[in-house]
């Protein structure tokens, strides 16, 4: 799969909690999904769904592969280095 121009590979995790386990009376399904970078060695987007706590999607977004400008490494104007 693809995100974000990055080629990623994922996993995705399902857990069921059977009814009664806890007092449901229904089985509660929490699925887990990372979709991971080997490029950039990080983890470029989870997802976690499940019906206690809903959905929480985390997303990396606008990466930009080149270089940082080398005026974000300059002392500033005025500051000295002792």
């Amino acid at each position: 799969r693809t995100i974000e121009g990055l080629l990623v590979r994922g996993t995705r995790n399902t857990t069921v909690i059977p009814a009664g386990a806890i007092g449901n009376e229904q089985p509660i399904k929490d699925v887990t999904e990372e979709w991971y970078s080997d490029d950039l060695e990080v983890l470029v987007m989870t997802k976690h769904v499940d019906p206690l706590s809903g959905e929480t999607t985390y997303r990396v977004t606008n990466i930009t592969r080149s270089e940082p400008s080398p005026s974000l490494f300059e002392v500033p104007a005025g500051y000295k280095v002792k």
